[in-house]
């Protein structure tokens, strides 16, 4: 109960009168627990009753919460004003035939152990226009790995100046089927999908 809502109010704990006011609920706490005498330091009553002391368990819950729910730099819940149209949700289909002038992309993305990465390498042609690989961080998942390999990839091609004004047709090779289905489901608003559907 001492924890309820911490990842708000965590920064309180910053001045020490804050974080005593907890101590003192948990050292009364842990004496009728341990059932020691009134006179025992609040370190020792952690230490007899074998509890962290709060201000690590607040801590803790803290870098918890914000590894799990606060990764912006790759992918968060996107805000409501920034969800799509259903009507602007692109149409992903598999080709029948690919026209001549298609630019084709071939991503992947993967997570081994601890280590996450992805590639995508862009050609028209047969030739090579584009080709980059990303580190990405530890807590990101395969999926996001492969989302992040097609995004990239399209905005390489977004930005490629190309000698005619057609409009740019993409075929996109990628061994995830996830990240292909994910931009056409519209209860999915996150932020690699809403980029890559932009």
């Amino acid at each position: 109960m001492l924890t309820y809502g911490a990842p708000v109010w965590d920064e309180a704990l910053i001045k020490q009168i804050n974080l005593r006011v907890l101590q003192r609920t948990q050292r009364l706490i842990n004496i009728k627990i341990a059932k020691a005498f009134r006179t025992i330091s609040f370190e020792a009553s952690c230490v007899m009753v074998g509890v962290p002391p709060i201000g690590i368990v607040i801590e803790g819950k803290v870098r918890t919460y914000k590894a799990t729910r606060n990764n912006f730099e790759y992918d968060a819940p996107l805000e409501v004003r920034y969800w799509h149209h259903p009507a602007e949700i692109p149409l992903i289909r598999a080709p029948t035939e690919i026209p001549h002038n298609a630019i084709t992309m071939f991503t992947d993305g993967s997570k081994i152990g601890g280590k996450v990465g992805a590639a995508e390498v862009i050609i028209k042609d047969d030739t090579v226009l584009h080709q980059s690989k990303y580190k990405l961080h530890e807590r990101c998942s395969h999926n996001q790995a492969e989302q992040v390999a097609v995004l990239k990839a399209m905005e390489q091609i977004q930005n490629l100046q190309l000698a005619e004004d057609a409009e740019k047709i993409v075929v996109v090779n990628t061994d995830s089927k996830v990240t292909l289905d994910t931009p056409q489901n519209r209860n999915k608003h996150y932020k690699l999908i809403g980029n890559t559907r932009k």
